[in-house]
């Protein structure tokens, strides 16, 4: 780790001024160098009582992390957290810093559980996802629709958990709120459950979980599931996952689309060097509904992209997807076979320095098609938003 953490100057240890109390710059190198080599030496017990003593007369960013790193290699990994994210929520850490300090979170939320939010500003083209055309036919009927598709700004809150619960086990929850002004599209989801370790490495995992979804401050679906996920091929260049999950979702306002669902997706990612990533994710998903009509089979792939500029710290982000699902009898509204293609094309910008606190924060933009053989389905929209997470 020590080429990832050289950034920081032994320089910063006299920044400290008043807080060196009665010891002279040399004296506080020479202890800094004494516990340096008894970190580096694996005697991490006498480091941290030696950083200890230098963070209570220097409490200088170098000093933090040193003193985190030997707390972490000590298992106090509560107290090791609070020093990393005091480091990296300091204004002056070089983003290189950051990202080494984030491996170390990362590592200690992994072991002791997390609670992470995020907010979005979002400007929405079709909020409703309304179809374009101004007239349908039903039968030997004409519809005109009340309203077109209009932009609207609104706020989607996010936030997610994990919890081991013993060595295999772990409790996971995702949670997301769309809010946009009046109530009549805001969107509740929230998807929870256990997952359970089936081999040793954790890299294949069974899970059984719940999702549960409101529109409109009224409850919408329910879907509990089991499942599957597994790390297929690893290394550090490249990773290859699988998943798998069944269920049942019931609507309780609509019973005709209650129905049982099955799906597999396998994703890959491809890291050519530090600045250039690529990914690709291929999916299928059958649904059978209660009523033939609004049953479905499917699929869609997605590649994606990641490029990073260590000289300006952006990073730029692209992925699309194309898929289509085909419906299994007449649509009993318009008399016709349905089938729909699907696309999207997403676009995300950062930069390792744009912050907000302790956020990070980027700009989304993305646009959605979807094109039906019946036109009352089809719709597009465009999506721009600022992330802060």
């Amino acid at each position: 780790m020590r080429p990832l953490i050289a950034g920081f100057a032994l320089c910063a240890l006299v920044a400290a001024g008043p807080a060196m109390g009665q010891w002279d710059d040399e004296t506080l190198q020479r202890a800094f160098v004494q516990g340096m080599r008894q970190l580096e030496s694996g005697n991490t017990a006498e480091a941290e009582r030696i950083l200890r003593e230098l963070h209570q007369r220097a409490p200088t960013p170098r000093i933090k992390l040193e003193l985190a790193r030997a707390l972490y290699a000590e298992g106090k990994l509560d107290e090791a957290k609070t020093y990393f994210r005091q480091v990296s929520e300091n204004t002056d850490t070089p983003w290189r810093v950051r990202d080494n300090v984030e491996r170390f979170v990362t590592a200690i939320e992994e072991r002791t559980g997390y609670l992470k939010w995020a907010v979005t500003v979002v400007s929405d083209s079709n909020p409703k996802n309304q179809a374009r055309q101004k007239e349908f036919a039903i039968g030997d009927f004409r519809v005109t629709p009340t309203e077109s598709p209009k932009q609207m700004l609104g706020m989607k809150y996010s936030a997610q958990g994990w919890k081991p619960l013993s060595f295999v086990t772990g409790g996971y929850f995702t949670a997301s709120y769309a809010d946009f002004p009046g109530r009549e599209i805001d969107r509740f989801t929230l998807d929870g459950g256990v997952v359970q370790n089936l081999v040793e490495s954790g890299r294949v995992r069974a899970k059984t979980g719940l999702e549960f979804s409101a529109f409109a401050d009224k409850r919408l679906y329910q879907y509990p599931y089991v499942g599957m996920d597994a790390v297929l091929v690893q290394d550090p260049a490249y990773r290859v996952t699988g998943e798998v999950k069944v269920g049942k979702v019931h609507f309780p306002d609509y019973s005709y689309l209650n129905a049982n669902t099955s799906s597999a997706a396998l994703s890959g990612t491809y890291n050519f060097s530090s600045s250039l990533a690529a990914s690709l994710r291929t999916a299928v998903e059958d649904s059978h509904a209660a009523e033939a009509p609004y049953s479905y089979r499917g699929g869609d792939v997605g590649p994606g992209v990641n490029l990073f500029f260590p000289e300006s710290a952006f990073l730029v982000g692209m992925n699309g997807s194309v898929g289509s699902r085909k419906y299994a009898a007449v649509d009993p509204m318009f008399g016709q076979m349905r089938k729909d293609s699907r696309s999207r094309l997403e676009l995300r910008v950062g930069n390792k320095d744009w912050r907000w606190r302790s956020n990070y924060v980027s700009l989304v933009a993305s646009v959605e098609e979807v094109r039906s053989s019946i036109e009352f389905y089809s719709y597009r929209k465009t999506n721009v938003s600022v992330l802060v997470e």
